[in-house]
């Protein structure tokens, strides 16, 4: 049977064996992977997830922001390696996610630690005026580069923003062979990374796991 998937980061066959050499989700994030996949609901991937939580483990962030909560999936995760009486703030536009999210959180017994905040994801960083040591922007695809712009400022030294799906199905990479309807949106996300790639106030990396993730550590000013 031909295989549904038009677009691949790495050869299949490497990612299908990285993805079965990781652990198995705990029984309530299984429940959530499998409601994401039945509903189509976009969550980060198995691996993409590992990586983060191996860096969140080494940083043991005590603020996190997130761009794009879907259905609470990442900021669950995220609240494993959260430092002792940190906090996670995420965004998502739609109210209808944003509610089974909450809902999500609340069965996780989260809800004192991820506050859920509806809104379209510019005009809430606008009017935020905090400090984090990681942000996870996993959101419309057409306004990183705006998002990170916003969140620049917002991020401590030290601190580290991670950008997720910035390959688009790997159609960042194919040129000129990218279907028209899809040129625009590439040649955003292209233009998005190479201006990270070249932001002196931090140290990026280009990854090709899941659907491509861009780190970004953010030096010390003085730097």
């Amino acid at each position: 049977m031909k295989n549904p998937r038009k677009f691949w980061i790495v050869n299949e066959d490497v990612e299908k064996y990285i993805r079965n050499t990781l652990k198995s989700s705990s029984r309530f994030l299984m429940e959530l992977e499998q409601y994401a996949e039945i509903n189509n609901v976009p969550i980060m991937t198995k691996e993409t997830k590992c990586l983060i939580e191996i860096i969140g483990w080494l940083q043991k962030p005590e603020r996190i922001l997130e761009i794009g909560t879907a259905i609470g999936y990442s900021s669950i995760c995220f609240s494993n390696f959260l430092a002792a009486d940190g906090s996670i703030e995420t965004i998502e536009i739609d109210s209808d996610l944003a509610l089974i999210a909450r809902d999500n959180i609340k069965k996780a017994d989260l809800a004192q630690v991820i506050s859920v905040i509806v809104g379209e994801g510019t005009d809430v960083l606008t009017n935020i005026d905090k400090k984090y040591d990681m942000i996870f922007i996993d959101a419309a695809k057409g306004q990183y580069e705006t998002f990170f712009d916003l969140c620049s400022p917002m991020i401590n030294p030290g601190g580290i923003i991670i950008s997720d799906n910035v390959l688009y199905r790997g159609m960042v990479a194919r040129g000129e062979t990218v279907p028209r309807r899809k040129k625009h949106l590439v040649e955003r996300l292209d233009q998005f990374i190479k201006k990270v790639m070249e932001d002196d106030r931090f140290d990026s990396s280009l990854l090709s796991i899941g659907d491509g993730v861009l780190l970004s550590y953010r030096k010390d000013y003085d730097e």
